[in-house]
């Protein structure tokens, strides 16, 4: 028995086969890794004289999407002269609540479920002792049920949510805007 086919054809298909697999292994391994690592960065404070002070919580995933989506929410805040504190979910970020009046976390959609960062980050915080909390869940086109899990996952840490987004990077929003334009409009209504 030959492994290697005599077939020019079957010789070709074999090679576009094993090209497709070398290939794919790599992409896959570093995808898992951008979507269950925590990555740590430091706390980014933005208008620090603000009156009242928010923490923003988001993994950056695997593309700019959840970074746009988040600072454009702090600028909504920004411009009712909030404080916030934006740090992405990992051992370093904070874990104690207490100084902030407001808590928004971001969370990609992956497998029909809220990140693992995202997840490992609220066990590490345990209780949210009832802060106010905004919940934006993104997704490419349907993340309905990953929603529906994250908040679940926030009202059993006891955080009370005052809102929760569901926005889009491929399919259209509610109301057509774009997902930073909805969430800096849905920040400028908090107060």
């Amino acid at each position: 028995m030959k492994l290697w086919p005599k077939k020019r054809w079957k010789k070709i298909l074999l090679i576009i086969l094993l090209t497709i697999i070398i290939i794919s292994v790599p992409l896959l391994i570093y995808a898992s890794f951008g979507m269950n690592s925590d990555v740590i960065t430091e706390l980014v404070i933005m208008n620090p004289g603000g009156s009242k002070t928010a923490l923003i919580l988001y993994h950056p995933g695997l593309s700019s999407f959840s970074y746009d989506v988040s600072y454009s929410f702090a600028e909504g805040l920004i411009s009712n002269n909030w404080r916030v504190e934006i740090a992405t979910p990992s051992i370093e970020a904070p874990t104690d609540l207490s100084k902030y009046d407001l808590l928004v976390i971001s969370s990609n959609t992956y497998a029909f479920n809220p990140d693992a960062p995202t997840s490992r980050h609220l066990e590490r915080i345990g209780d949210l002792k009832g802060i106010k909390t905004v919940v934006i869940t993104l997704g490419a086109g349907s993340a309905e049920s990953s929603q529906k899990v994250f908040e679940n996952l926030v009202e059993s840490h006891n955080g009370t949510i005052i809102e929760s987004l569901l926005l889009y990077n491929m399919a259209p929003n509610e109301g057509g805007s774009s997902a930073t334009e909805t969430a800096e409009q849905f920040a400028k209504e908090i107060n």
